[in-house]
């Protein structure tokens, strides 16, 4: 059965669905927003339409896709499609809730930096995962800002479970074109109150011989701050797509005003263990 991780939604799958005329925000091949409404096409897979932040509807285009493959996708663009569409700001970020279970820390990364792994770091130390991809973030009824629990897994390459002492042979492959194994630690159902944001930061060269690990755990505020929730949104171009700027920034200022921001440098000589220890420290 295909489900979101999400409250309150409609799901339904089947026949061609109807487009309304533009005009479109966002109007490529594929992709297709504006204000309440998206529309994506998986080629040779499905389309899905999200509208009204409740609606989804899932139209396989091959009569052999399998609902694995269907629940993939929808993870990715349909789902941060229904978050800005609820006022939230879906992030392309792990969020981990620390052993003494006080809130939620995002760890937030782009590809190749080490993020999943330095999640699965933590969670061997104790700290639960709330999320591992797309952490929706939004405003309670009390106005504090907080994570919505989401998908439980965490996807690894080999190298990092070798890296973490994980058998990866014992573990399921992940869908895509990417050879990842899925690791599943303890989980949290309930949303948190968000505790902090870490962007994780490596180096594009290795340091000289003699040069000491960048140990830099440095705040960031202002328009940086600004920067980094927006450079770290999942599929930034849906901020316009649907006319979700002004909240995507009202909501990135409460962000800001509520919780510290940092960017946390790793570098290359430090282990996923040293890592995981090292944000602990600063974190528990």
């Amino acid at each position: 059965m295909l489900q979101l991780p999400i409250d309150d939604y409609e799901l339904t799958l089947g026949e061609e669905m109807a487009l309304p005329d533009g005009p479109w925000r966002l109007d490529k091949p594929h992709w297709k927003a504006r204000k309440n409404l998206m529309w994506v096409r998986v080629p040779g897979l499905a389309e899905y339409r999200v509208s009204e932040g409740r609606h989804v509807h899932v139209r396989p285009l091959d009569p052999q896709a399998t609902e694995r493959e269907l629940q993939h996708f929808l993870l990715a663009t349909p789902l941060a499609a229904l978050a800005f569409q609820r006022g939230e700001l879906p992030l392309h970020a792990a969020a981990l809730v620390p052993p003494s279970g006080r809130g939620a820390l995002l760890l937030c990364a782009h590809s190749g930096t080490g993020k999943s792994t330095t999640a699965a770091a933590l969670c061997q130390r104790g700290w639960r995962l709330l999320n591992d991809d797309i952490s929706r973030i939004g405003m309670n009824s009390e106005g504090i800002i907080q994570v919505w629990p989401g998908v439980q897994q965490i996807r690894l390459w080999q190298d990092s479970c070798t890296l973490l002492g994980l058998p990866h042979e014992t573990l399921a492959l992940s869908m895509g074109l990417k050879k990842k194994y899925l690791y599943q630690p303890e989980g949290c159902a309930q949303p948190q109150p968000l505790l902090g944001i870490v962007e994780l930061l490596r180096p594009r060269k290795a340091p000289l011989p003699g040069q000491e690990p960048s140990q830099d755990h440095q705040p960031v505020g202002g328009s940086e701050a600004i920067g980094l929730l927006k450079r770290h949104t999942f599929r930034p171009p849906l901020i316009a797509g649907l006319d979700a700027a002004i909240t995507h920034f009202r909501l990135s200022a409460a962000i800001i005003k509520q919780v510290p921001l940092f960017t946390q440098w790793l570098a290359h000589e430090l282990t996923p263990q040293q890592i995981a220890e090292r944000l602990e420290a600063q974190w528990q």
